[in-house]
């Protein structure tokens, strides 16, 4: 394998992990063909939250972490192939002229440690590809930063012979994470768009509490922070105690703008749904609502201030 592969194969499973977690989605290990054979997709995530009129639903992830480069137009064009060659398995037909039983709505996202580049976003938006770039997300920081060292300290001989089975319980048996690893939850902002919201362990806790004692399960942000560069934004979400964030490429940001059915309050900047399935099974939905009331207009800029302003 190459370098960027070992980064790779360790960012996947680091990812996976925060997804299973996050009690919104199951991993399941299995290969995932397509109508014209395998793509080296070997796991897909399940929706434990069943929507109606759809087929159940299967996640299909890609995931990259390059030094330092962006994920470009060429890397999303190939997933969404592999994405249409899945989907039209479905179609494909078995014995005399009968479809097949197996049916799903496939869905993909793509997982990666850099930014994507602005082609890249208008062709996934345009091909309901999902995007989720942990670059600019704190919590995250001390993570990417181990698998960088670890496979940094691998030699060349080491990375060209050993497999994937060898990397993952080398960087397992050799790497300490628990303290560092943060905790996940897949948000919807808007009702239209999945994000992945993150913080330190146990900071979803007091939201959830708070949700569960109202009577609407809404629970209002004391404050939000956005910051902003040509590929993404990032929003930090403060409430008690606690802190969570997640970026929204900005090309999905000014789609997130424009859409008719955009119906933002005065004075609220956003709202998130969160999906979730209690320990004890219950299904869930926990709306968050992010608002500046009770703060000064002044004290803010504009790009802060409001998730619907250019």
């Amino acid at each position: 394998m190459k370098e960027h592969q070992a980064r790779e194969y360790i960012f996947e499973e680091k990812v996976k992990k925060l997804l299973q977690d996050s009690r919104y989605i199951s991993i399941i290990e299995e290969e995932v063909p397509g109508r014209s054979g395998y793509h080296d997709i070997h796991a897909y995530g399940r929706i434990n939250v069943p929507t109606a009129f759809l087929y159940p639903v299967r996640i299909i992830c890609q995931y990259k972490y390059y030094a330092k480069n962006r994920v470009e137009l060429n890397h999303i064009r190939d997933f969404g192939g592999i994405m249409a060659d899945i989907s039209e398995k479905n179609y494909t037909i078995k014995g005399e002229a009968k479809n097949i039983p197996d049916r799903y709505t496939y869905s993909g996202c793509f997982f990666s440690a850099t930014a994507f580049s602005r082609d890249a976003q208008e062709y996934a938006w345009a091909h309901n590809i999902f995007m989720v770039s942990l670059e600019r997300i704190g919590v995250m920081q001390p993570i990417l930063k181990k698998i960088d060292n670890f496979v940094a300290g691998l030699s060349e001989s080491t990375i060209n012979n050993i497999t994937k089975q060898e990397l993952l319980e080398g960087y397992e048996r050799e790497v300490e994470e628990e303290s560092v690893m943060p905790e996940a939850v897949i948000g919807i902002v808007n009702g239209v768009y999945p994000v992945m919201i993150m913080g330190k362990k146990d900071w979803l806790k007091p939201v959830l509490e708070e949700a569960e004692n109202s009577e609407i399960g809404k629970v209002y942000i004391d404050s939000v922070y956005r910051s902003e560069n040509q590929f993404e934004a990032n929003f930090e979400l403060n409430f008690m105690e606690s802190s969570g964030e997640f970026s929204v490429p900005v090309a999905v940001l000014e789609k997130l703008m424009e859409r008719e059915d955009n119906n933002t309050r005065d004075h609220v900047v956003f709202n998130v749904d969160i999906p979730y399935v209690t320990k004890k099974g219950r299904k869930i939905f926990i709306s968050m609502e992010v608002f500046v009331e009770g703060f000064n207009r002044g004290d803010y800029t504009n790009k802060q201030i409001s998730f619907f302003q250019l």
